[in-house]
């Protein structure tokens, strides 16, 4: 995510389905582990030991838009600084001087909060200007699993009082509580953690799966009883659903506190039960009702309580929402627009009671008459969409945005700094409108620097920029990818093939459609993008759909990634189902692809689902399966329905490819050093794969000394040395200690391992001083390093530079590296929930 967000999850054998604001993410269980797609944790710093630093500088690619901004917090306290949280890329403060975003959690890596860094609420001192608090999944303790040292995630509450600079945690991790800041209701919810106005440091977080927690001070956290419900009492509670909402949101009655006095009136919404209300300071609740739904609350000035309810049906048919207001004691339905919608929240003007707002998807309510009555607003947020002609267009999204962008909607605020100024943000980012008294107000997107577009992969063709070649490609969530032809502007269009077919199943929503038309309608994710070295105006994209079924997208260019077609056709084969219940029709989905250095119309595909690996000499026309030389025997005893059985002797799928498509494992490669452009390299578990003729038949090579079942190994070639192949292999999520880099000179027959190195996350290459050695990338450990720290090898290995600085950024959600061939001392990384960085000296 990452657009990222869950709303909805469906449990089926063996598999979880869930929609992020109607995007899909299926991630799957196995029977050894459960994987996410998230990662690491911070450590003591101790820098490398290394050759001179040559910090680069880094920043990130120009993209703007995309990722969960789940909620908004404004402080009533000059400056009035504004935060967001996000579901998967942290939180941001603005800067109101240089009208631009502030990421404030870069400092920590992918194991310290599991995967990027989500946030599930984030609350702003009422006193303290520079005092901010958020919610994160945080590594709190290790344990010791399979010989491995590892670590437990829980919900923990850190603050910072430098306005997001630095960051300590509060304690709550020792009490195991769960948050979720990328399930189900992130959007919805909120905010959960708040401090009482009258009290600074008096702290609340509501929890979805452990209740109401309090801490005062520097006191330790307590969970608040009183008569509240058990969470484990709710619907929907397991101990394995990370999606119930639980209890939703807390909302203090400024007034009945002050002097230094906690506020007695406390609300707590609790879905499933309704909203609690406590008169004596949170010591004793009871249950006032409004309805058993309730997600985001808000106190007026003169007492009155609002409240959003929403409940998302499993398939969006029977959704329910409303808004209510509480006052003197009793519940009044102020709903703007029927009981079908999922309303995610609700504000009220500061000092003014009357002028209440709330939000349902793309539509924004503003009353001046508390709920009595309201005018309605239908957010026009994309840019032109030849797919929905004569919609209304806003003049500050960028190309890319379609009509979709506008939906979504989750939080609302009102800026205390200027009341006519209102902030709103959805799946794509933050707007603001400057008037909203205004009879059309007119809402703007603010998104400089706010990047968190879930990215899978970067590519840099080495066509040169003087012949028009891009800076980059990206493969990504949501978007497919982009053709970022200035890495500092943001670009005009994604990636859009032609000609995908449309998944037949949908037809219902697809009926005049026989193939996905121009620009793509959908979401859509590219998994595995790759080029061909020696004719870099070809290169080929495979992902799936996120909106309908999982469906194939794929596609191939002719011209550096300025036009895209689908492939004439894709891998299909006759497969048993699942539980053994039938035979179907299966499709090569999502996965990897590789595309010969010379020969632009071979190339390998390995999907995530579906088929077995296969490989084509004619561009996609049509597709062969890849043999192993190295299978053996027929299986004894030899199961009819078991397809690993039937194609023994295929080139097998991947353990970590296979997982998820929203997963990616980068296990294939071509050898872009082979001059006749037939070598290729691939990866299962523990075994390494050569084929020396197009991919259509492999040899095992080396085996058996790699750790087993790692879902992100990254198997790269020297491009300018053949059969020198790499391997890194980046920690699980919940491993402690990392792994080494492993190099073969003989073209994956055999491996060893770097010495230099303790440990590597991701390698890649770039140009270097001759076109003899390139430079190598790589984020891990060199000579006693404690932290993951970005280093360059200028020598093939034998010494590194650090070229970043782990005490103010550890590329959170790393999941790839690229270097450029065409000039040295450039590199990218793509992240989950960060976007895209670029690091030059």
């Amino acid at each position: 995510m990452s657009q990222s967000g869950f709303t909805k999850v469906k449990i089926h054998q063996g598999f979880f389905q869930i929609q992020r604001s109607g995007f899909l993410r299926l991630f799957a269980l196995t029977a050894l582990a459960i994987f996410t797609i998230e990662f690491s944790r911070l450590l003591p710093i101790m820098p490398a030991q290394s050759q001179t630093p040559q910090q680069f500088a880094w920043k990130n690619v120009n993209i703007q838009g995309m990722g969960y901004v789940t909620g908004i917090a404004v402080s009533p306290v000059s400056p009035n600084d504004v935060y967001v949280r996000t579901d998967v890329g942290g939180p941001y403060r603005f800067d109101r001087g240089g009208n631009k975003w502030l990421p404030l959690m870069d400092m920590y890596n992918t194991n310290f909060a599991r995967g990027g860094i989500g946030v599930e609420s984030v609350a702003v001192d009422p006193v303290l200007s520079s005092r901010v608090y958020v919610a994160v999944n945080r590594g709190n303790s290790t344990y010791q699993e399979w010989g491995k040292q590892k670590y437990n995630y829980s919900g923990e509450v850190m603050v910072s009082d430098d306005r997001g600079v630095t960051w300590k945690p509060t304690g709550l991790g020792s009490k195991n509580v769960f948050v979720g800041p990328n399930s189900a209701y992130r959007a919805d919810t909120g905010e959960r953690l708040m401090v009482d106005p009258n009290k600074s440091g008096l702290l609340y977080f509501a929890s979805r799966k452990d209740g109401l927690w309090k801490r005062n001070g520097d006191a330790g956290w307590e969970r608040v009883n009183g008569g509240l419900p058990g969470a484990s009492s709710l619907p929907g509670y397991s101990p394995d659903n990370v999606d119930m909402p639980g209890f939703t949101f807390v909302a203090f009655d400024k007034n009945s506190g002050g002097g230094g006095n906690a506020s007695r009136n406390i609300y707590v919404g609790v879905h499933g039960s309704g909203v609690w209300a406590s008169n004596d300071g949170g010591n004793s609740w009871r249950n006032i009702g409004g309805a058993n739904n309730p997600v985001r609350g808000t106190v007026a000035s003169d007492g009155t309580l609002y409240v959003s309810f929403a409940t998302w049906d499993n398939n969006w048919s029977k959704n329910t929402g409303s808004v209510r207001r509480f006052k003197n004691g009793s519940w009044t339905n102020i709903t703007p627009d029927g009981d079908r919608r999922i309303y995610s929240a609700v504000t009220v003007q500061p000092n003014v009671p009357n002028v209440v707002m709330a939000v349902a998807d793309r539509e924004v309510y503003r009353s001046t008459n508390s709920g009595v009555n309201w005018t309605k607003l239908t957010m026009t947020m994309g840019a032109n969409d030849p797919n929905e002609p004569g919609v209304p267009t806003n003049s500050t999204a960028p190309g890319y945005y379609k009509g979709y962008s506008s939906s979504g909607a989750a939080a609302i605020a009102f800026d205390p700094s200027n009341t006519k100024q209102l902030w709103w943000v959805n799946g794509w980012g933050v707007a603001r409108t400057d008037d909203v008294t205004a009879a059309k107000p007119f809402y703007k997107w603010l998104m400089n620097n706010l990047e968190e577009l879930d990215s899978n992969m970067v590519r840099v063709p080495p066509k040169p920029k003087s012949q028009g070649g891009a800076d980059l490609l990206s493969a990504v969530q949501d978007m497919i990818g982009f053709r970022h032809v200035d890495r500092n502007l943001v670009p005009t269009s994604k990636i859009n093939p032609q000609g995908i077919p449309i998944n037949p199943d949908f037809k219902w929503a697809n009926p005049n459609w026989t193939t996905y038309p121009i620009p793509f309608p959908h979401v859509a994710g590219a998994t595995g993008m790759d080029y061909s070295y020696k004719n870099p105006d070809n290169a080929a994209l495979v992902g799936f759909h996120q909106w309908q079924g999982f469906w194939p997208v794929h596609g191939i260019t002719s011209d550096n990634g300025q036009t895209w077609k689908a492939f004439p056709s894709i891998p299909i084969q006759t497969l048993w189902k699942y539980d053994k219940s039938g035979q179907e029709q299966a499709r090569a989905i999502a996965g990897q692809i590789a595309m010969s250095p010379t020969n632009p119309q071979n190339m390998v595909w390995a999907p995530s689902w579906g088929t077995y690996p296969h490989y084509t000499m004619d561009g996609g026309k049509t597709w062969k399966l890849a043999n192993n030389l190295d299978a053996g025997s027929k299986p004894n005893p030899f199961d009819a329905k078991n397809n690993d059985h039937i194609f023994y002797q295929a080139l097998p799928k991947s353990w970590a490819n296979g997982i998820s498509p929203w997963l990616s494992a980068y296990i294939l490669t071509s050898d872009r050093a082979d001059p006749q452009g037939k070598t290729f390299y691939y990866f299962d578990n523990q075994t390494f794969f050569y084929s020396n003729d197009g991919g259509a038949n492999w040899k095992k090579g080396a085996s058996g000394q790699f750790p087993g079942f790692m879902i992100r190994p990254t198997v790269v070639s020297n491009p300018l040395k053949q059969r020198d192949v790499w391997m890194s292999i980046a920690r699980n999520p919940e491993d402690i200690n990392g792994n080494k880099l492993y190099r073969s000179m003989d073209g994956g027959k055999s491996f060893t391992t770097i010495a230099s190195v303790d440990s590597c996350e991701f390698i890649t290459f770039g140009k270097g001083a001759n076109n003899i050695n390139p430079y190598i990338y790589i984020f891990g450990r060199v000579r006693g390093a404690t932290q993951d720290t970005m280093y360059k090898s200028e020598d093939m290995g034998n010494s590194w530079i650090q070229i970043s600085d782990p005490s103010k950024l550890q590329f959170p959600g790393l999941t790839h590296m690229e270097g450029d061939m065409r000039t040295s001392n450039l590199v990218y990384t793509a992240l989950a929930g960060r976007g895209i960085m670029v690091g030059s000296k």
